[in-house]
């Protein structure tokens, strides 16, 4: 049985013709998806960036036939991106140690990596072109851009684009004609909620359209009402100014004004 620390199992091996043993840590996996089976499914942690699936498949090939591996930057329960989905957009691999799922056919396979003693190897050939100058190399040819090519690959997304556009506004139009009832589904194309026209329904819409002219009449009646009484308002002030303003002329007249 494998040294463990926590939930993980050591699992040994060494690079081409290097005698340092380096450590993966791996368990069962814990999912629920049917990507990644929990049952048949190994987690790997500690996975050097430079270790590719080739490299993983030939290292645990030998405890079952394995269906799928996949390597992410991080824990993930799903699948990856494919990296062939644009040759002008090429995923990114982020620097540092990765996380892998090797994914068998039968669970038994699970146990017999639990049991193997011993490191297992990766000849040199398996990794080679991932590091250093060989890498370096791929990375600065794959870095130029063909004009030609992209230009087909943009214009074929944009057909696909385009296409996709006008189905959606075709199910768009589809779903604001009314069914046999007058009824209109609402649905994520919809832009706003329907209200069937049926009988029923307009003598409702009539109803509340006449509720809301009789509410408005009535504002304005009432603020007509109170636009003729501050007019009345206003012209009796008036009314007093000159009555004051005619008293005051009186009392200046007969010197019985004293306003000190």
């Amino acid at each position: 049985m494998k040294e463990k620390i926590g939930d993980f199992y050591l699992f040994p091996y060494n690079l081409g013709d290097s005698s340092v043993v380096r450590y993966f840590f791996v368990k069962q996996h814990e999912g629920t998806d049917d990507i990644k089976p929990s049952d048949r499914t190994l987690y790997i942690t500690n996975v050097p960036q430079y270790l590719n699936k080739i490299c993983l498949k030939h290292l645990f090939l030998d405890y079952g036939a394995i269906e799928r591996v996949f390597i992410h930057s991080k824990p993930t329960s799903g699948g990856e991106i494919d990296p062939k989905s644009s040759k002008f957009l090429p995923q990114v691999s982020q620097p540092g140690s990765k996380f892998a799922y090797v994914v068998y056919y039968k669970p038994v396979s699970l146990k017999r990596v639990v049991k193997t003693e011993g490191p297992k190897n990766v000849p040199l050939e398996k990794f080679k072109k991932d590091i250093g100058k060989s890498k370096w190399t791929r990375e600065y040819n794959t870095s130029f851009v063909n004009g030609k090519e992209m230009e087909e690959e943009v214009k074929k997304y944009m057909e696909k684009y385009d296409k996709k556009a006008e189905e959606e506004k075709k199910q768009e139009k589809m779903q604001e004609e009314p069914d046999d009832e007058g009824w209109v589904t609402v649905s994520k194309f919809s832009k706003k909620p329907k209200i069937p026209r049926i009988e029923s329904v307009n003598k409702r819409l009539l109803a509340k359209q006449a509720a809301a002219q009789t509410k408005l009449t009535l504002m304005k009646f009432y603020k007509n009402q109170l636009r003729d009484a501050k007019m009345e308002q206003i012209l009796e002030m008036r009314k007093r100014f000159e009555k004051d303003k005619a008293q005051i002329a009186m009392m200046k007249n007969n010197r019985k004004f004293k306003p000190f």
